[in-house]
């Protein structure tokens, strides 16, 4: 099993002037250190207007940081927002082609649709619209790179004839994934001959039947490009610290107030879309807040982390990589005995994570963690 580190720009409430450039040149550090520590991959994402739960709009370019301060590790967009009144596909396949020569073949691009409507409403289109977009130009893009005159004319966009240029290093082209989460997206992903990231924090036994689902089906793919990824991926948070009781604390102390910010911002999953189904769209950026305070007040409210008292069972029983080297290392291999190709680290437990502990605990995942699973 492969290891990533994930970077996620989650900056808190504000005041951001110093909190917002402070945490997207770390999450680049952190990427750094990941690269010396043996990871294999680092993971960036891209978002629009989600403010506090992430604040990086740019997630080809904090691969591009990352991947001029390295040499080794892969540099994959977690996710690059396919949809052409977001990202002209032209302009993906430049862009991605570009960084591929600057980090010599190390980048690999990882695809979607955006988190809900806060982001996609900012550029005129609907969250219903944004599966056809994507699978547009999910098809096109690998012909870019190939093709010496490419040329198309979809539903979403089109291109006269053109030479895409610049073209890859990596022949035939980069890797390509898309972000899916329910057994329907999986199976169509791994028809398409896409690599599958999970952005899930669960069980990992409950991700058992979509890897089943992925790894039956990709046998029969038709890729929309030149070659088959066939990887799963899935995301932990960690913090794995020689002393598991500092670990455990760094983890317990982090406010957990990013539930009320996912189920307003991740729309499209279907429990917050009932929850929001009265709120006409788009809704401006005060409604917004306004809605992110009320369900900070609703004590049931379930986001995507598992609730209950933490102790060491609870982490271990919820793929939380949370402990010390022995303990974190056990919990990992409940994700590689599933059949998971790629476990993707959250080193940042929290907004206010000490940067030198996220740091140390990176380099220990190396020294104690990583070698266990070569």
């Amino acid at each position: 099993m492969e290891f990533g580190i994930f970077q996620g720009a989650s900056v808190g409430p504000r005041p951001w002037e110093e909190a917002e450039p402070r945490r997207i040149r770390h999450d680049v550090e952190m990427g750094v250190a990941a690269d010396r520590a043996g990871f294999d991959a680092f993971w960036a994402p891209e978002h629009h207007c989600l403010e506090e739960y992430s604040h990086n709009s740019a997630s080809h370019l904090s691969c591009l940081a990352v991947g001029m301060l390295t040499e080794r590790i892969r540099l994959i967009t977690g996710i690059f927002n396919l949809c052409p009144p977001i990202n002209h596909p032209v302009r993906v396949a430049e862009q991605i082609a570009t960084i591929d020569i600057l980090t010599n073949g190390r980048v690999e691009l990882g695809t979607g649709r955006g988190s809900g409507s806060t982001e996609v409403n900012t550029f005129g289109i609907n969250n219903d619209q944004t599966r056809e977009m994507w699978e547009e130009a999910i098809r096109a893009i690998p012909k870019m790179w190939t093709q010496d005159l490419f040329s198309w004319e979809g539903k979403y966009f089109s291109v006269p004839e053109r030479c895409i240029l610049p073209k890859p290093v990596q022949k035939p082209h980069p890797p390509l994934w898309v972000t899916a989460s329910n057994p329907g997206t999986v199976k169509l992903a791994a028809e398409m001959g896409l690599g599958v990231a999970m952005f899930s924090f669960s069980d990992p036994q409950a991700l058992a039947p979509l890897i089943e689902t992925y790894k039956d089906t990709i046998e029969k793919a038709e890729p929309v490009g030149e070659f088959v990824n066939n990887k799963i991926m899935a995301i932990a948070p960690a913090m794995c610290l020689a002393d598991s009781d500092e670990a455990i604390a760094i983890f317990k102390a982090q406010p957990s107030g990013v539930t009320a910010h996912f189920s307003v911002y991740f729309d499209t999953i279907p429990d917050f879309a009932k929850r929001l189904e009265g709120e006409p769209r788009p809704m401006s950026q005060t409604r917004i807040r306004e809605l992110i305070k009320k369900a900070q007040q609703d004590k049931d409210l379930r986001g995507p982390f598992a609730k209950g008292k933490v102790s060491r069972e609870f982490l271990h029983q919820n793929g939380l990589c949370v402990g010390n080297p022995d303990e974190v290392a056990a919990t990992a291999k409940r994700f590689s005995d599933i059949g998971l190709d790629q476990l993707v680290l959250i080193p940042v437990v929290g907004w206010h994570t000490p940067h030198e502990k996220s740091l140390e605990s990176i380099r220990i995942l190396g020294e104690k963690v990583l070698p266990q699973f070569r």
